[in-house]
């Protein structure tokens, strides 16, 4: 781990203890001051800003389908297979999406399953469209990614949401707790509830925060290491857009965005270490092996633009050479011509 590296995840940790001691003493103050359950934007996040694990997760799977060949034995039942369970987070994506409009079951399918009829092929036509070069460290660095957004989002929060039943804001305001004593602080866990109280850690924000994965780009692709800070600024951005949307709706406190945002970070901070030090000679095999390919078309261009380059010259040079010869030629031809005439005439007298 980079010397930088360190310095950074020391500064979000810090962050994190200072957001967690915020949220331990202002919790319900926060979220009386900006709570606006009707914040059409916010409800737009709401609904749409849980994709990044579910089109991570998919987005892997048709890498994996891509990387079979087709030569191989068993090879198409295989890719069908893929094919059907790349669809899949795009139909829970849809159907948990909707339920900020929509309650009723058969509705929520419905939209889980337009969701995949446009999603999985767009993702088809993405992964499709990687160069093959590209193909095995695109595979090696979805499946890292993949194994953050599981573990995070689709595990932890999860599992987590269940043991700790807190309240949400929301809803002790819906039934008409407006004392709020019902809250409790995010360090108390309640215990283990189905119906509601699933506020502390926030889903929406972890999943947000799995978008850091991309951050690894550039110890993947090196040749993509000047876009590494635009890709941490934007992944940090859209987590506090997505973190600040839900304590506006009164879904989540402070402490239950920090609590997601943790989750998701710390999962990605962990899984990159690990994941890069089992695999590490994978990928430097790979950017070695796309860096000489990379050296030798350069070569082969750089010769040919000189060829082309020197062409020109090299016709000059003929076209010089030629006229200097010429006037060589024209005397040649010139005594010759002469010889020849002496001689007629001798053999005329």
């Amino acid at each position: 781990m980079t010397k930088e590296r360190k310095i950074l995840y020391g500064a979000v940790f810090a962050l994190v203890a200072v957001l967690f001691v915020l949220g331990g003493l202002y919790d319900l103050n926060i979220s009386n001051t900006i709570y606006q359950p009707d914040n059409f934007m916010a409800m737009i996040f709401e609904s749409f800003g849980i994709f990044p694990p579910f089109v991570i997760v998919s987005a892997t799977l048709w890498a994996l389908y891509f990387s079979i060949d087709e030569k191989k034995k068993g090879a198409v039942p295989k890719k069908i297979a893929l094919a059907f369970l790349s669809a899949l987070p795009y139909v829970v994506y849809g159907y948990m999406a909707s339920e900020t409009y929509w309650t009723t079951l058969w509705v929520r399918v419905v939209v889980g399953l337009i969701a995949t009829a446009l999603l999985t092929p767009m993702t088809y036509f993405v992964i499709g469209r990687v160069k093959e070069e590209n193909r095995k460290r695109t595979l090696l660095f979805l499946l890292f990614a993949s194994i953050v957004c599981v573990l995070s989002s689709l595990v932890s929060i999860n599992v987590l949401k269940f043991i700790w039943g807190r309240p949400r804001y929301r809803e002790m305001v819906a039934a008409g707790d407006l004392e709020f004593s019902a809250f409790t602080p995010w360090y108390k866990i309640n215990g283990f509830t189905l119906s509601g109280h699933h506020s502390f850690p926030s889903g929406h924000t972890c999943s947000a925060a799995n978008l850091f994965v991309f951050c690894a780009i550039p110890e993947v692709f090196p040749e993509k290491r000047e876009k590494g800070k635009i890709i941490a600024f934007l992944t940090a951005f859209y987590t506090f857009i997505m973190a600040y949307s839900r304590v506006v709706l009164g879904a989540h406190f402070l402490s239950d965005v920090t609590g997601g945002f943790f989750i998701g970070f710390l999962t990605y901070a962990v899984a990159r270490y690990f994941y890069f030090a089992k695999f590490g000679k994978a990928f430097t095999a790979e950017n070695e092996e796309a860096e000489c390919e990379v050296a030798s078309e350069t070569i082969a261009e750089d010769e040919t633009e000189t060829a082309e380059e020197a062409a020109p010259f090299e016709t000059e040079q003929n076209e010089e050479v030629a006229s200097e010869e010429e006037p060589e030629i024209i005397k040649d031809a010139a005594a010759e011509s002469i010889a020849e005439s002496e001689e007629a005439e001798k053999d005329g007298e």
